[in-house]
């Protein structure tokens, strides 16, 4: 090759290298805006301790840990969402300068024999050929960072994921406690009322009572056991749906639920933090600010493809009994009559990373009306718990008495049944009241981003999940 052609390629090797003095696109930045500095109403300003915390062992419900555990290492959409992170991962590998380097070794031996001549050939080949790809204008890098950021979405995805299984199996195992225990309240007054309706039969015997009163009795006794298969039938079902999210046989799950049959109650207050807090403990923010990162990155992905490439290309043939053949040289392409094409695609990045950046805002507002909310919802519950505690109380006082007053005949059989019957519905308020104080407790901690990946990060999820290989007990 002569001098000059050689001085040519060096020249337009040089100047497309000057040429590539900026990186396409621009670095993400956290978009700016306010966030309240505390929550309404509120005078709690510690630091939450987020995502770290096993927050459900605060409803003191042995039970409900060993679900809770058993379905963050079970439950099917939290394994395919590990599968997803692996692929995301995967990915990111690829990604960048990777991108960079591409080849091939090519092998051939062809045989070939014309009809008009004897004999025939063979030729042997071998081809080993490799292309570098200069990265001019930043377009592998943002290529490395979108796919980076698209892990650390995935990561947060499979976050929000188990986020929501442990909602999911706190809130039926609540509901599941509610049932059982408004079984047994309704099993209690069938019992009582069946110990009533056996005095009135006494006393129609003696005819110390009208007939009235008696079908009026029974009518009580029926109607307390007509409303216990509906409690019956809602505790199998919050059972079958903790079967199904723990990925287990019910009667796995209905062994496991006898081993307790009290509500679950929260005996402490959550702390809130300060709305700040939320981006960095509420795994859906960190998801819409991951996929943020990531259409950001896009704009310099469809930017640098706008701009000239340029990549070197080397291969080395080598033919049976001739001389082997070598070629290396730079190629300059630049975008021509696509280009309209490419800009479109560049426009569009620009107005998804915009679109995505109000969804990103969007959710952290969310977050902090959805705080507030259930905040709210958790005081309104504790007051409501407490005042249907003290009806009880005095419920079953005035019911106790009803019956001595009853039996001494100061009062009549109409007046009892109605104490027995404000007893029970003030029963049943009772642990409806603590249901939803226990959801809503439940729900304020969901709000505030907690226990959804302790002691991780997106690198150190992916690289565990990457050592843990395909072993499906150590994923």
């Amino acid at each position: 090759m002569s001098r000059s052609n050689w001085t040519a390629r060096s020249a337009l090797l040089a100047g497309t290298l000057l040429c590539s003095c900026t990186v396409a696109g621009r670095d993400y930045q956290r978009p700016a805006f306010a966030v309240p500095a505390s929550y309404y109403q509120t005078r709690s300003y510690a630091t939450a301790q987020g995502a770290a915390e096993t927050w459900w062992q605060g409803l003191n419900d042995a039970t409900l840990d060993r679900l809770v555990a058993a379905g963050l290492a079970q439950n099917l959409n939290i394994k395919s969402a590990r599968q997803r992170l692996k692929a995301a991962e995967a990915v990111r590998r690829a990604s960048g300068r990777p991108e960079q380097v591409r080849g091939d070794l090519e092998g051939s031996s062809i045989f070939s024999r014309r009809e008009s001549q004897d004999g025939s050939t063979s030729l042997d080949s071998a081809e080993i050929g490799a292309t570098y790809v200069f990265d001019l204008f930043g377009g592998f890098q943002r290529r490395s960072e979108r796919a980076v950021a698209e892990r650390d979405a995935q990561f947060y995805q499979m976050a929000t994921t188990r986020l929501a299984i442990v909602d999911a199996i706190t809130r039926t195992y609540i509901e599941a406690r509610f049932f059982q225990r408004g079984a047994a309240v309704t099993r209690k007054t069938i019992q009582l009322r069946q110990q009533i309706l056996a005095t009135v039969e006494e006393l129609k015997a003696a005819r110390a009572v009208l007939a009235l009163d008696l079908e009026r009795t029974k009518l009580q006794v029926a109607s307390a056991k007509a409303d216990l298969p509906g409690f019956i039938s809602g505790y199998e079902a919050a059972v079958f749906a903790l079967a199904t999210l723990l990925d287990r046989d019910a009667s796995e799950v209905f062994a496991m639920m006898q081993r307790g049959s009290g509500q679950p109650y929260p005996s402490t207050q959550p702390e809130l933090g300060v709305p700040a807090s939320l981006l960095r403990n509420r795994p859906d923010v960190l998801l819409a600010e991951a996929q943020l990162r990531s259409a950001t990155a896009d704009i310099g992905v469809t930017e640098a493809e706008l701009y000239p490439s340029l990549e070197v290309t080397g291969s080395i043939e080598a033919f049976r009994g001739l001389p082997d053949l070598y070629q290396i040289g730079p190629s300059l392409r630049l975008p021509l009559f696509n280009r309209p094409v490419l800009r479109a695609f560049h426009e569009r990045a620009i107005a998804e990373a915009k679109a995505t950046e109000y969804d990103y805002r969007a959710a952290v507002r969310g977050a902090v009306e959805e705080v507030q909310a259930q905040q709210s919802a958790l005081r309104s519950a504790r007051q409501r718990t407490a005042a249907q505690a003290r009806a009880v109380n005095l419920g079953t006082k005035v019911a106790d008495l009803a019956r001595e007053t009853f039996r001494a005949n100061e009062i009549t059989l109409f007046d009892l049944l109605n104490t027995e019957e404000a007893l029970r519905d003030n029963e049943l308020n009772l642990i409806a009241a603590r249901r939803d104080l226990a959801l809503a407790w439940s729900r304020l901690q969901i709000a505030l981003g907690k226990g959804w990946a302790p002691d991780q990060s997106p690198a150190s999820a992916a690289a565990a999940l990457a050592a843990a290989g395909s072993n499906p007990e150590t994923e």
